[in-house]
């Protein structure tokens, strides 16, 4: 048992409330001569998990002699607003700054056991067409909040009181596709079986159910499963779900996560299977993915999700096209994570234009853009009386992330090995062009080329995928040639970025929400977009990247 002096009290709480993210608006003592009361103020948005902790801390600061207790209230608007409006006067050097690091770290990658700190809610409305009665491909690269909109959207329609499943496709990787599905519709039967159980239904579907679960676990305990059995098990799911759903007068949502783990031979076959256990019936699909990992249809024989007929399409990439948009969105995340540790404001850690190149850094992809902040702070740390966040922090941040992407790259790609080394060798040969060939660090690709081999553009859309390639404008016109246009790329600035910038070469930054482009270490005069004209201008003059390039590496 700890001793009840309310020093040491004080600390044990406080760091049991820091490390559950809570924050304590305020924290009063009240001593008796028969106990001693820790009474903890919090926001209304924490307060159950607040009086959860409490409990479990009052064993901890009673002793034998004296006991002791968390009495846990909610805090008034002006204490918030009091404790974000508590000076930094030491800026990174505050143990808040320590705590943000810490948090980001803990909270930055959103699973179903964890969801996100604060969800923000994107100007597309993407959480209200996710929990709406259609199939969805939800789309993003690695980190853009695939996961985070489908544990946000779990949540809400169990609040409306809908049944809903979860499988991440992670664990099912090595597995046929057959034990995929099977895997995929034993959870679907166990959620029905398990509220029928609720219900205490007693009734011809409800035992339906019950058999078809245990004849589904038979079928994966079995040390081989016939290739068949999936296949003749199909209309059996499909009339249970049917006569649940109508019996019960209820909905299922199936959200599948991380789907590009699964082998792109076998997507539009499993996604198939589904779709008939389902059809005619109130149960819908929920599939996370990376666009350019997936194919949720094939034409001869027609399998899988035809879009606009099945299901519907939500991209959550916010790319760079946008840089105002998207320099709002990020620090609105990132906002969210200060407030939790106490900061009021991203200005207090962060100069201005630390907080422009961090979406630079990070291709505007939030977890990137957190991890980033988090590491840009511990660089600020380290560096003898420094109390902002500077420009330079972030592209050391940067750079030490390279390797971490190219883990992740191997990682993503771990279904297709071959695929994996393409992709690597895929950015070593844009990187050389660029930065020693060409000197820039955006480039052009042009349509027709496009089009016309398709197979090496798959190529930099991996890249693409694993954000080490950021899309900058997906149309700029030809100055000098009427309908002719190309897509605008740029590096990642992990590649070309360590303490400070490669020398001598032309880049594109931000400033302010604008697109600037200027030499490095150059007396020539920067080039600012203020208006659209003026970034199309801008990215007119980049050099245009043949996809011929990737001929050596077998992208055909």
């Amino acid at each position: 048992m700890t001793n009840s002096v309310p020093g040491a009290a004080d600390t044990l709480i406080r760091r049991e409330f820091d490390d559950q993210n809570i924050p304590i608006l305020d924290l009063a003592v009240r001593a008796y001569p028969e106990e001693t009361n820790y009474i903890i103020y919090v926001r209304e948005q924490d307060l159950a998990r607040a009086v959860e902790l409490g409990n479990l801390l009052d064993d901890e600061i009673t002793s034998s002699e004296h006991p002791a207790f968390v009495v846990v209230r909610k805090g008034s608007g002006s204490m918030e607003v009091s404790s974000l409006r508590q000076p930094l006067s030491d800026g990174v050097q505050d143990e808040r700054a320590t705590r943000l690091t810490q948090l980001i770290t803990a909270r930055s990658r959103v699973s179903v056991a964890q969801p996100s700190l604060s969800y923000i809610r994107d100007i597309e409305s993407n959480l209200s067409a996710v929990t709406a009665g259609r199939h969805h491909l939800v789309f993003g690269r690695r980190g853009a909040g695939k996961s985070a909109l489908l544990v946000e959207a779990m949540q809400q329609i169990s609040t409306d009181g809908y049944l809903s499943c979860w499988i991440n496709m992670q664990t099912l990787r090595k597995e046929s596709p057959q034990r995929v599905f099977l895997n995929i519709i034993e959870a679907m039967l166990s959620t029905v079986v398990g509220e029928q159980q609720r219900r205490r239904t007693a009734s011809a579907v409800a035992a339906m159910a019950a058999t078809l679960y245990e004849q589904v676990q038979s079928l994966l305990l079995a040390p081989e499963t016939p290739t068949d059995a999936a296949d003749r098990i199909v209309p059996q799911v499909q009339k249970v779900m049917r006569r649940f759903l109508e019996q019960e007068g209820t909905r299922i949502y199936v959200f599948i996560d991380d789907f590009y783990f699964l082998p792109r031979a076998y997507q539009p076959l499993v996604l198939d299977m589904l779709v008939s256990c389902i059809r005619d019936c109130e149960a819908w699909l929920k599939v996370a993915s990376i666009r350019h990992l997936t194919r949720w249809f094939q034409h001869s024989p027609p399998l899988g999700l035809q879009t606009t007929q099945d299901a519907e399409l939500i991209n959550l990439d916010v790319t760079l096209q946008d840089p105002k948009r998207a320099k709002s969105f990020l620090e609105s995340i990132l906002l969210e994570y200060c407030k939790t540790v106490s900061i009021g404001s991203l200005n207090r850690i962060f100069n201005s234009k630390a907080l422009d190149r961090l979406v630079l850094a990070s291709g505007a992809v939030p977890r990137d853009y957190l991890v980033l902040a988090s590491s840009s702070i511990q660089n600020a740390q380290r560096r003898e009386k420094a109390k902002l966040v500077g420009a330079q922090d972030v592209n050391q941040a940067a750079g030490e992330a390279m390797q971490i992407r190219i883990q992740e790259l191997e990682e993503d790609m771990a279904a297709n090995i071959e695929s994996a080394n393409r992709t690597i060798a895929a950015l070593n040969t844009v990187r050389n062009w660029c930065l020693e060939e060409r000197g820039y660090t955006y480039f052009l690709v042009d349509y027709r080329d496009k089009e016309e081999n398709p197979g090496r553009y798959n190529v930099l859309t991996d890249l693409m995928s694993v954000r080490l390639v950021h899309l900058i404008d997906a149309g700029v016109s030809h100055a000098h040639a009427a309908g002719q246009r190309s897509e605008a790329f740029m590096l990642d600035l992990s590649q070309y970025s360590g303490l400070r910038l490669k020398q001598g070469i032309e880049i594109i930054d931000f400033e302010s929400g604008q697109i600037v482009a200027r030499r490095t270490r150059s007396a020539t005069a920067r080039r600012v977009g203020n208006t659209p004209r003026e970034v199309i201008a801008i990215l007119r003059v980049a050099p245009t990247l043949t996809l011929n390039h990737f001929e050596h590496i077998g992208a055909d």
